[in-house]
């Protein structure tokens, strides 16, 4: 059996890295899937190192600790613990899949670096595909594309901040493991985090319709400073401006109960 230490850490990254639980096991990376045409992603390759020490002052509230399984046979028990945190039928379907724990890791990383992290979520593929609409010869991203997207916030948004917070700290070594076996250096977990919120957060619903043009074969934002924009950054202006206004909410909801 592999030690099971309790990590701690102070009070704004705690705060970050619970929402990230929620945004990135839960469902954002379903943002990321492609506009039609475009190429799959192709991860990058990861360097060995040493993984990274504690900062100094790292510090958690008490939480009642659990008895957790091996990282290599968590999944079960990843899918038990979350799935009390909401009654919405969609959780479960999106907990129907393998390596929970590094999978969330590998996308939390991915959005503090602004990479498409789609590969580790191919389980969350809206089944409608991406759609368009033409007007007076111009492209814009139609609604019912933004509508790929209602299900996603409304199950965002049902899950309870309380119990996501407390099980948030309750797994933090599991995660701290996993992130432990990526071997990156010079960057703790809860930056990693700080930095993928943060790029959430700062992005600007946008109301008026999205032009588009087709770059050999891929829709790109017509306007170049939409298009030169991150990654998470993009990937909310396509969820449309009311899912992005209520999933932004419940990140706020979610940070207040972490302030508490």
């Amino acid at each position: 059996m592999s030690p099971r230490r309790r990590r701690h850490q102070s009070p704004l990254p705690r705060v970050l890295a619970a929402l990230a639980i929620l945004v990135v096991v839960l469902g954002l990376g379903w943002f990321w899937f492609q506009s039609r045409g475009e190429p799959e992603p192709t991860p990058p390759p990861v360097e060995e190192t040493q993984p990274p020490v504690a900062e100094p002052g790292d510090t958690l509230p008490d939480v009642p600790p659990l008895d957790l399984p091996e990282l290599s046979a968590s999944d079960e028990f990843i899918r038990q613990m979350v799935s009390r945190l909401s009654e919405h039928p969609q959780l479960a379907a999106w907990l129907a899949t393998d390596e929970l724990v590094h999978r969330f890791v590998r996308v939390v990383v991915d959005l503090a670096g602004g990479s498409n992290p789609a590969a580790n979520v191919s389980h969350m593929r809206p089944e409608a595909d991406f759609s368009v609409r033409e007007s007076e010869g111009r492209i814009y991203m139609s609604e019912a594309s933004h509508e790929r997207y209602d299900l996603l916030a409304a199950t965002f948004a049902s899950l309870d901040p309380e119990g996501t917070v407390r099980l948030y700290r309750q797994l933090r070594p599991l995660i701290d493991e996993a992130y432990a076996e990526m071997g990156i250096p010079d960057r703790s977990f809860h930056e990693m985090l700080e930095m993928a919120i943060e790029n959430l957060l700062m992005v600007q619903p946008r109301d008026e319709p999205l032009e588009l043009e087709l770059v050999e074969g891929i829709y790109e934002y017509a306007d170049p400073d939409l298009e030169s924009l991150g990654g998470a950054e993009k990937a909310l202006l396509r969820v449309g401006p009311e899912n992005t206004r209520r999933i932004q909410e419940h990140l706020r909801v979610l940070r207040s109960e972490m302030e508490h």
